[in-house]
């Protein structure tokens, strides 16, 4: 049990020193948690691996304040009584296994990115030593990997990410990930649409990104396809044509300063002038890795008779994504917000729907 190495590594494994510890981290939470720790059975529960399921959450908010930087899952994870979680204090020690083997795996990643064939949410070992020698540790990584160590401790802190999705993320160098993909997909009462995508780029490649291209393709328009930047993003963002026909527009958008390894930032664009007619859908292809992917839809003055999602997977098979489909009636407009975590590329996410429109 993870919980009972790491009060060995501290010294308090012992029943007594357990409670006055669990007691300190109370008064900062709750003066009314103080003394609510468990009796000596539970403690030997918890300790023994014979607990099912998780303590109660007043138990389980002292925990992770004793223990910053683990969840009260991973707490009553099983692991080997030999490993050793907490960090060296002298970062002039030879590195931990696990951050020697973080900034192996980056290494490796962006010397051989496999496109599409990583998967996400299958990484369950955690970095906690990493926090620590990334941070002013040294190593014999070479200074790339170290720099992209670092930057995504940084980003861990900023976006509160656990060590699981930190260590996910460095499986992903040699890649540019998009952290976040929004969509604002706002249609009139005619049809016409109003388009917005911002995207949270994090570059974990080895070279600066300064250019990324995009299609954007409708089934229907009311004219020329108008693409522009939005304002309130971190990055200046200049929109290339490439290729336009009627319903369709390839073009670049560019990073002014580009964006460099380790670095993200959030960009987008505007495309106005699709026009949604007798077929009511999005089809979403991804061209690189998503943490999570959101649109949200607004058709003005419909009802809706039916709503659906799909999710398509690279081998062609799909499952049904109306689990994380929300949508209602508010006023007279139809509102749908559809949500999907770690997709791949050559994913694709579809949102279906059928309005009903009001009687003139």
């Amino acid at each position: 049990m993870r919980l009972k190495v790491l009060l060995r590594e501290k010294h308090w494994q012992t029943y007594q020193t357990f409670c006055s510890e669990y007691d300190r981290a109370a008064k900062g939470i709750d003066l009314g948690l103080v003394g609510s720790w468990p009796s000596r059975a539970q403690f030997h529960r918890w300790l023994s691996g014979d607990l099912k399921g998780l303590p109660y959450p007043h138990h389980c908010r002292v925990l992770e304040t004793m223990l910053p930087g683990w969840t009260a899952e991973q707490l009553f994870e099983l692991c080997p009584p030999e490993e050793s979680n907490q960090p060296a204090s002298n970062p002039d020690e030879p590195m931990a296994p696990d951050v020697a083997e973080l900034l192996t795996t980056i290494e490796h990643r962006i010397d051989t990115p496999q496109t599409g064939e990583i998967s996400w949410g299958t990484t369950s070992r955690t970095i906690p030593a990493a926090k620590a020698r990334l941070s002013g540790g040294r190593g014999t990584a070479s200074d790339h990997a170290q720099e992209l160590g670092r930057r995504l401790l940084e980003l861990q802190r900023e976006r509160r990410l656990n060590d699981a999705e930190v260590t996910e993320l460095a499986g992903l160098s040699g890649h540019v990930v998009e952290l976040a993909k929004t969509i604002n997909l706002d249609i009139s009462e005619d049809g016409a649409a109003r388009l917005e995508y911002r995207f949270d780029m994090l570059n974990l490649s080895d070279t600066p990104q300064a250019r990324m291209t995009r299609e954007v393709w409708f089934e229907h328009t009311t004219g020329p396809l108008v693409i522009k930047p939005v304002p309130d993003i971190d990055r200046r963002v200049a929109i290339q044509r490439m290729h336009d026909t009627t319903n369709l527009s390839k073009f670049a958008f560019q990073i002014s300063p580009p964006l460099r390894p380790g670095e993200w930032a959030r960009v987008g664009y505007v495309c106005e002038g699709g026009k949604f007619d007798l077929n009511h859908y999005w089809r979403e292809s991804m061209p690189r890795y998503c943490r999570h992917y959101e649109i949200n839809v607004r058709q003005h003055h419909i009802d809706l008779g039916g709503c659906t999602a799909t999710e398509e997977h690279p081998d062609g098979s799909e499952n049904s994504a109306t689990d994380s489909l929300v949508w209602d009636i508010e006023g007279k407009d139809a509102v749908m917000s559809l949500t999907r975590d770690h997709l791949r590329p050559n994913q694709a996410v579809t949102l279906r729907w059928e309005p009903i429109r009001e009687p003139a």
